[in-house]
């Protein structure tokens, strides 16, 4: 999956024991102020309430409550900067991250899950909680009058959490080899959920069954149950609980004690795809409740990337952006955005048609994204954010305006201001996956600006820019994608820049190109 590592940094408060789980609590050191920026440019994971915005980014958690005039930082003490940010979650008694790291392990690298922070009082301060494991090989849950083996998940590897959902005190989350799990006591302790194995479509106690609660592979399934290997939950009502796996999506009616399973085989017209990474519900004008799931193929060659949603719980689907991988949803009354693969999108009738965001430039800051991709997307009154591999921006929706029209583009970058620098990033680059940014100033004042790319032998092989006017109000960069002026990408090797400020004061920096 395309989940990027993200580093969530807090400081160190003070640690106490709870029945065996460890929970540790932290107060937050903040950056505040009008020239802030977002401490990384990596935004995988985006949600809002009412004006703030929370963004997952590749420097650590993030909000602003003022548009992106200034943005709040979440830093950690050392232990816990390896972790990064799988998921962010704002319920209505606390706001929710799940964290991982990468782990070596005898079947080599693999994700692992590093536990859970959650804040009680709006991110002042935080509590994290170790990764639930289980203290048993094979054990068994009872199910009505069935006894359901299970196998136990003792290590944190794979076990990564990639969701999380909550409604008052009780805490639901979704992990690739703990399953679904959910808490009534702030992650105090933990209570394994039985779901329908892969080859049923409902379980309830009052039935009879004969399965293993099995994720993955072990002594009680050779190969593991995909649809008990979870990557998205919802709790849709104290009652009503959504969860998707790599075999469908699951609904639960009583709490999470019986269960329904819609998968792409299992119905006529069924969803687009097994592995559901994201569920959403958006409220109509009308009142009605629509659930919205991202499909992604799983293993069925038949299955598709794209959207599902349903109005009746399931019993049918509409399926939309066929062919299109959907990583996130943010709904404003009854329009949708999603952030895709082909950049952010907008329906305002239920997906029947879409409006694509276009390129993301910001005209002031002369600015743009090169990626089309967008990770992350939350919608304020009259604002849409995005997350992307380069940055957040954010664009007007709202009477007036049109969607993707004119766009702020939020980066962090290394001030040079005052230091007669410059320097490319990133750096080396491969032109045939990323372009490369030169970033300088211009002394604070208003100038013509010359660029210019040259070889090893200071031969010139590219003007970028020349002549061109840059504001003095703040830095800028400037981007080459490894290209000559006769528009063929230039070889492997070292090369050199000179950015040239109103003909005269002029600095140099290097860029190697690997391809």
């Amino acid at each position: 999956m395309k989940i990027a590592i993200i580093v969530f940094l807090i400081s160190f408060f003070g640690s106490l024991s709870l029945n065996g789980q460890i929970v540790t609590t932290y107060s937050i050191s903040s950056e505040r102020g009008p020239f802030a920026k977002p401490p990384g440019n990596s935004a995988s994971h985006a949600t809002s309430r009412a004006d703030s915005i929370w963004f997952g980014t590749g420097g650590g958690l993030t909000r602003t409550i003022d548009s992106g005039s200034s943005w709040t930082h979440f830093r950690a003490d050392d232990a816990f900067q390896p972790h990064g940010i799988f998921s962010v979650h704002l319920g209505t008694s606390a706001i929710w991250t799940s964290t991982g790291y990468r782990k070596e392990t005898t079947a080599g690298s693999q994700q692992a899950g590093s536990g859970y922070t959650y804040s009680r009082d709006g991110g002042e301060t935080w509590t994290y909680i170790e990764q639930p494991l289980d203290d048993f090989d094979v054990d068994t849950l009872d199910y009505g009058e069935n006894k359901i083996p299970v196998l136990g998940i003792t290590t944190d590897a794979a076990n990564i959490t990639f969701s999380i959902s909550s409604l008052g005190e009780e805490v639901w989350t979704a992990s690739f080899a703990g399953g679904l799990r959910k808490s009534n006591d702030f992650g105090e302790t933990w209570e394994k959920v039985i779901l329908p194995p892969d080859y049923l479509d409902t379980i309830h106690p009052d039935s009879t069954h004969d399965f293993a609660l099995s994720p993955i592979a072990g002594q009680l399934i050779p190969e593991g149950h995909l649809n008990h290997r979870l990557f998205s939950v919802h709790v849709a009502s104290d009652s009503t609980i959504w969860a998707g796996s790599a075999n469908g999506v699951n609904v639960s009616h009583d709490g999470g004690i019986s269960w329904r399973k819609f998968n792409h085989q299992n119905q006529i017209d069924g969803i687009l795809g097994n592995w559901v990474t994201k569920i959403a519900d958006q409220t109509l004008p009308d009142g009605t409740v629509r659930i919205w799931i991202t499909n992604w193929r799983a293993e069925d060659p038949d299955e598709l990337y794209g959207v599902s949603y349903t109005d009746d719980h399931g019993e049918s689907w509409t399926n939309v952006l066929h062919g299109i991988q959907v990583y996130d949803f943010a709904f404003h009354n009854s329009t949708v955005y999603v952030a895709t693969e082909e950049g952010a999108k907008k329906s305002d009738d239920g997906g029947r048609t879409w409006e694509g965001s276009g390129s993301i430039v910001d005209n002031e800051l002369r600015q743009r994204f090169v990626t089309r991709e967008v990770l992350s997307v939350a919608a304020t009154s009259g604002y849409v954010w995005i997350g992307t591999t380069e940055g957040i921006a954010r664009t007007d929706d709202h009477a007036g305006s049109r969607f993707g029209y004119e766009w702020t583009i939020f980066r962090t970058f290394e001030e040079v201001a005052g230091k007669d620098e410059t320097y490319a990033y990133p750096n080396p680059f491969s032109p045939s996956i990323t372009d490369t940014r030169i970033h300088y100033d211009t002394n604070g004042q208003n100038a013509d600006i010359t660029i210019e790319i040259f070889d090893f032998a200071l031969n010139r092989v590219r003007t970028l820019i020349r002549n061109a006017s840059r504001s003095g109000n703040h830095e800028h960069d400037e981007i080459w994608d490894g290209k000559d002026n006769n528009d063929r990408i230039v070889p492997n090797g070292v090369y050199f820049y000179r950015v040239l400020i109103n003909g005269n004061n002029e600095r140099w920096g290097k860029i190697m190109v690997l391809r």
